[in-house]
């Protein structure tokens, strides 16, 4: 497998991006937030996602420039509708319109609708963190990429439907950032793994007999399986909120009966929220009793003696370092169809 810098694959993406008809910012942007997520070994969304990107760019199912429009604007809320720009542009600009209204507000409530697959929430939270505020998002996928079966059932009927935390920190790594599916695993990490042809672990998918499996490819077959969610019963029921939060709130669309070609989706509907912390009490305040509460649970005795308490985006922060210095291994097949997109496109590698 390929072992390549994060310099070489952003400039890589950059360049793939724009000759598939992004313009230059929206390019960099994008490329950025893709290499950013290998960086912190979300490897689900990072370069895996660039052919698909391309691909969804030059069949016109993504704009290729920033189409946000402010549709409802009122004090501390805002309703945009993307016209299917990048998620990862229009992310960041729900981020950025949030903490504005914060400011002036306290909070800032950003709903989204009709934009493209928005990638790794956690940069955005961390982003809004990064600012003093506490940041939340939550996303769904417009009704489609029904991947997950409902609690107690074997047939697929909703998304993975992520959200994040971000909380203002006082620690040199950054703020706490939680970043997660509610369903047990991401799908873009089955991917992964069936392209490493590595075997998932039992009780993350169902095949199309609802009988648990180790094989990645039982999801995606045909006929396909379903994954499961998070903690059962509990797990289910943040992703059915998390699905009213963003696709109903936003009127971009919620889980029902769809096609079959839907299965799969390029857009996703969401919900971005700032929260001022210095609306209750000095940020000061906030980031030590925060960083207190990090450190009394680092101090509770590992259960093994090689073990260690963790907290929220430590393990990130560290691989962070790791990759940077190292550089960010690329499984063949992925690194494969990087090239074949690229030579497509003119682009020598």
């Amino acid at each position: 497998m390929p072992i390549k810098s994060h310099e070489e694959l952003s400039e890589i993406g950059s360049r793939v991006l724009r000759s598939a008809g992004a313009t230059d910012d929206v390019a960099d942007r994008v490329a950025r937030h893709l290499i950013g997520s290998n960086l912190v070994g979300l490897d689900s969304h990072g370069i895996i996602r660039l052919a698909d990107y391309a691909t969804w760019l030059q069949e016109g199912k993504i704009a290729g420039d920033n189409r946000i429009e402010v549709v409802r604007d009122k004090a501390a809320t805002c309703l945009i509708d993307a016209h299917m720009s990048f998620g990862q542009v229009a992310a960041s600009q729900s981020a950025d319109i949030a903490v504005q209204k914060a400011q002036v507000y306290g909070i800032g409530l950003v709903s989204v609708k009709n934009a493209s697959h928005i990638g790794r929430l956690g940069e955005y939270v961390e982003d809004i963190a990064s600012q003093g505020f506490i940041g939340f998002l939550c996303c769904n996928a417009e009704g489609a990429g029904q991947l997950v079966a409902p609690w107690g059932g074997k047939d697929a009927r909703i998304g993975t439907n992520p959200m994040a935390w971000g909380i203002p920190s006082g620690r040199e790594s950054g703020g706490m950032v939680l970043d997660m599916a509610t369903s047990i695993v991401p799908e873009g990490k089955i991917r992964v793994m069936m392209r490493r042809e590595e075997e998932i672990p039992r009780g993350w998918v169902l095949d199309s007999q609802g009988q648990s499996t180790t094989n990645p490819a039982d999801l995606y077959g045909p006929p396909v399986g379903a994954i499961l969610p998070f903690g059962g019963h509990k797990g289910y029921g943040l992703m059915l909120a998390i699905e009213a939060l963003s696709g109903v709130l936003s009127g971009g669309g919620h889980a029902r009966p769809a096609a079959a070609d839907a299965w799969f989706t390029h857009g996703s509907t969401f919900t971005t929220m700032a929260i001022e912390v210095e609306s209750f009490r000095s940020l000061t305040e906030f980031t030590d009793d925060v960083d207190e509460m990090l450190r009394h649970m680092k101090s509770s005795p590992p259960t093994t003696p090689d073990a260690e308490v963790l907290v929220p985006y430590e393990i990130e922060s560290r691989e962070k370092s790791v990759r940077l210095a190292n550089g960010i291994m690329i499984e063949d097949s992925t690194w494969d169809r990087v090239v074949q997109i690229a030579s497509g496109l003119g682009i020598s590698i």
